[in-house]
This record gives C-alpha cells, structure tokens and sequence, in this order.
C-alpha cells in the first residue's frame, strides 16, 4: 500500500518508477512478439473490446487467484473456437432424428446462440456465473470440494463407535 509506506517514511517514488518500467518493458516484448506473429496491425486491435475481454475472462474464472483468470481465459476461448465454427447445416446433421418440423424449429431456436451469435451465448453464460457464481469457477471448484469433504466428516461423525 503506497499511502501506508508514505506515512513510514519510506520513499516509493523509485520502486513505482520500477513497476513501470517493468510493465512497459513487458508490454514492448509483448508487441515485438505480436509483430513477429501478426505483421499487419489492425484497428481491431485497439478497440475495448479486447480489453473489456480479459476482465470478462478474469470475473468468469475467478478474482483473486492465478487460477481463475486462467480457468476463465481457457473457457472463453474454448467455446469461442467451438461455437464460432457451428452453422446451420451442422446443426441440422446433429438434429436430423428429429421430424421436419421440430428440426427446422429447434434449429431456428439454437442458432442465435452459436456461429456469428456466439457472444450472446457467452453473455449469458456470465450472467449465470454472476448471478449463481460469484467467485467465479474456482467458487464452483471451492463448493464442490468443500460437499465432498463435508461427506467423508459426515460419514466419520454418524459411525458407531465400537
């Protein structure tokens, strides 16, 4: 905390002045490696939606571990790859048991939510996530690992004692 070592008389100008000059020397590497990866610097690049991105990738998995952002960062990229890739002709194959109707109607229901459409099924996946998660997915982790230890105590508790 910069405030609480100002008032312990410690001077944090130098190590502020090393933070930065740290991150920009990461941020520089960064775009050297992205230039010999992608020569041609688009304006996509610098819309918010690439950063709004990984704050999206940081709430999903989980604030305040290393684990989460990347559990979140995974998973949007993931179904990014797979829903992206879906069009209505797959679609069709996967609901080819249905009858004619049912298929072109279940079709016509699913198809806003993948392909082009896929960033809504992820809003709403976030949504879910806030709503019913909000640490995020290591919550879920947490939650699930807490009902299987609560199990093994509950079982250790209710036996006879011989």
């Amino acid at each position: 905390n910069q405030q609480r070592l100002n008032y312990t008389g410690l001077n944090t100008r130098p190590y502020m002045l090393a933070c930065f000059v740290i991150s920009g020397m990461y941020a520089g590497l960064a775009g050297g490696l992205m230039v010999a990866m992608d020569p041609l610097a688009g304006a996509e690049r610098m819309q918010w939606t690439a950063s709004g991105e990984v704050v999206l990738m940081t709430i999903l998995g989980g604030v305040g571990t290393l684990i989460g952002p990347v559990l979140g960062a995974g998973l949007i990229k993931y179904f990014e790859n797979i829903f992206s890739k879906i069009n209505s002709n797959l679609l069709h194959k996967w609901f080819s048991f249905l009858p004619d109707g049912l298929e072109d109607f279940v079709v016509t229901i699913i198809y806003p939510f993948i392909g082009k459409g896929w960033h809504l099924t992820l809003g709403l996946m976030f949504m879910g996530v806030i709503i019913f998660l909000p640490g995020g997915l290591v919550e879920l982790g947490q939650r699930i690992s807490r009902s299987f230890s609560k199990n093994k105590n509950d079982a250790a508790e209710h036996k006879p004692a011989e």
